[in-house]
């Protein structure tokens, strides 16, 4: 009988790690475009996200349908991340498919097996053309008669934007079939001015499209996307982009010894996207009542816990807002309470994801709200008005919150107390009476002691700026996200020191600025320069060197620790 229910205990807790062995996984497939004219290509991705197990095999292009095969092998891309205290991978698989004849083509489901699961995903449909899909030369202003080697082209989605709204800009480098393009850097300034702009993430290692243009075989990638919020309505202006990268001429694939040698020597090219003239459409009229500035497409949640306490113990409200709209500038909704309740808030967290075609996240604010009388409390709900932009629509979004009771507020319980004789508590009364003098006396000593020890050691010791190192962004970081992290830290630290916000300022408007405020004409340049350096490892394609990294990193803490010293607050003082 022992030996049976071991073995059953053996059984059942060996089928819990099999239980455990699914995966959740998720695969996602996308074509860069479904019009693809005879001559060029079409990209086809598939993301795999999720925990996935340990020694995934390498997938299978799918089946197609009036579509070859270029390569057979795929460009791999791997991103790690840490959601929910677990690791979640994304894999991502690109292959390139030519047309082999106008008509209808087609790429059939993408299938992978994870451990007893298989996914699949969706066909997908194209529409395969005689001549090029792309327009001819007017869809690249920058180009002349005579087809470029290099050239770069802007797009703005949408167009005329209102105020507000969401808009991605994408900028897309086109080279010429038989040069090779790499170490691509951001020249100059680039600005946007009258924009609150968030950089969106795109492939490191993208597989460039083959298309046509002016006659001409090109291969093009996106450069750069930012997802752009006008801050005004009225024509807005958008700066050209330079950017230089090194060109060099690709061996002769029919040389059989051109593979063993190095590429031509290269030369440094510039090429510019032209400067955009934004119209900015203001926000029609008929906003209801609560109305401020969000605008986008939003989701409201709200709750509160405890639901049950006494007067004066407090009570948290959660409220998150999540979506694609203005989540970073919008005026958050609050608890609409009445006097019962003193409303005090305390947090505000922004997450954004930057991973997809527009930047999406989620908002999470906290008030604590301490009740002053006792009773049963229904809270109103939280209500956020918002444009919608895509509807061209005012709405209204409600999330109801719990009833609360309030008790009211506990007696502090009485210890009880020994009766003695009359003599004897005016004798203990006496003694203790007695001996307070001495005691307070000796208290009064020691603290005066303490205080002048303490005043001794704070004047031999160096004065702390109210900036430390540890709040700049650790050079470690992958490039561009530490110098995403050091323009919000020095903007914050600028926007200290002038006594305002300084989020919509140009990079020269705020130099402007600290000039004016007083701020040496050497630490104006080192902001300037810093932000300079900023835009140019966050908007070009390549990430900077590690050692200038480090160095940009010293020369912020310099500049940080500056602007502390000489703040407003403390030279008043």
């Amino acid at each position: 009988m022992r030996r049976w229910l071991l073995s059953m205990l053996f059984l059942s807790v060996g089928a819990i790690p099999a239980a455990a062995q699914r995966w959740t996984v998720e695969v996602q497939a996308r074509v860069s475009r479904t019009q693809v004219g005879m001559g060029e290509t079409v990209v086809y991705t598939v993301d795999i996200i999720g925990a996935l197990p340990d020694g995934l095999r390498m997938p299978e292009p799918p089946p197609t349908e009036g579509l070859a095969l270029v390569y057979p092998t795929p460009t791999v891309h791997r991103q790690y991340s840490l959601i929910g205290g677990r690791i979640q991978q994304r894999i991502r698989y690109s292959w390139r498919f030519r047309p082999v004849r106008p008509g209808k083509a087609r790429i059939g489901a993408f299938r992978l097996q994870v451990g007893d699961q298989t996914l699949a995903t969706e066909p997908i449909e194209l529409a395969i053309y005689d001549a090029p899909t792309a327009p001819p030369a007017e869809s690249a202003p920058n180009a002349p008669s005579a087809a470029p080697d290099l050239f770069i082209e802007a797009t703005l989605q949408p167009t005329i934007p209102y105020e507000g709204q969401q808009t991605v800009l994408e900028y897309r480098l086109f080279f010429r079939e038989g040069l090779q393009v790499w170490r691509s850097r951001l020249v100059g300034s680039w600005e946007t001015e009258g924009f609150w702009r968030e950089e969106l993430e795109v492939e490191d290692r993208p597989l460039p499209e083959r298309v046509l243009r002016n006659g001409a075989a090109y291969y093009t990638f996106v450069l750069q996307r930012i997802a752009l919020f006008p801050t005004r309505s009225g024509m807005l202006q958008i700066d050209p982009l330079t950017i230089e990268s090194e060109v060099s001429l690709q061996p002769d694939p029919l040389d059989p010894f051109a593979s063993l040698l190095r590429p031509g020597p290269s030369e440094p090219q510039r090429v510019t996207a032209p400067a955009l003239t934004v119209t900015v459409r203001p926000l029609p009229d008929g906003a209801p009542s609560g109305f401020v500035d969000a605008v986008g497409r939003f989701r409201l949640e709200a709750e509160a816990s405890p639901t049950e306490v006494s007067v004066g113990e407090p009570v948290t409200v959660t409220i998150r807002l999540s979506g694609s709209g203005n989540l970073p500038t919008l005026t958050p909704p609050r608890p609409d309470v009445d006097t019962s309740f003193a409303v005090y808030p305390a947090d505000d967290a922004l997450t954004l994801d930057r991973r997809g075609a527009r930047l999406t996240g989620t908002r999470t604010l906290s008030y604590v709200l301490v009740p002053g009388r006792a009773g049963r409390f229904t809270l109103p709900p939280v209500r956020l008005a918002y444009f919608d932009p895509e509807g061209g629509v005012y709405r209204t979004l409600t999330a109801p919150l719990p009833e609360l009771v309030v008790h009211p507020a506990s007696a502090t319980p009485t210890a009880p107390v020994a009766t003695a004789s009359p003599a004897a508590v005016h004798s203990r009364s006496f003694s203790w009476i007695r001996w307070l003098p001495y005691a307070g006396g000796g208290l009064l000593v020691i603290l005066l002691l303490l205080l002048l020890a303490q005043r001794r050691r704070a004047a031999r010791r160096p004065r702390p700026s109210p900036v430390q190192p540890d709040t700049l962004p650790p050079s470690t970081l992958e490039p561009r996200l530490f110098y995403r992290r050091l323009e919000e830290t020095l903007r914050r630290a600028a926007g200290r020191y002038l006594g305002e916000d300084v989020r919509g300022l140009t990079r020269s408007r705020l130099c402007d600025r600290l000039r004016q405020r007083g701020l040496p004409e050497a630490e104006v340049a080192r902001m300037a320069r810093l932000l300079a350096a900023c835009e140019a490892a966050c908007y070009a394609p390549t990430p900077p060197d590690p050692i200038q990294t480090l160095h940009d990193h010293r020369e912020a803490a310099r500049l940080l620790e500056f602007l502390e010293k000489k703040a407003p607050s403390e030279e008043g003082a």
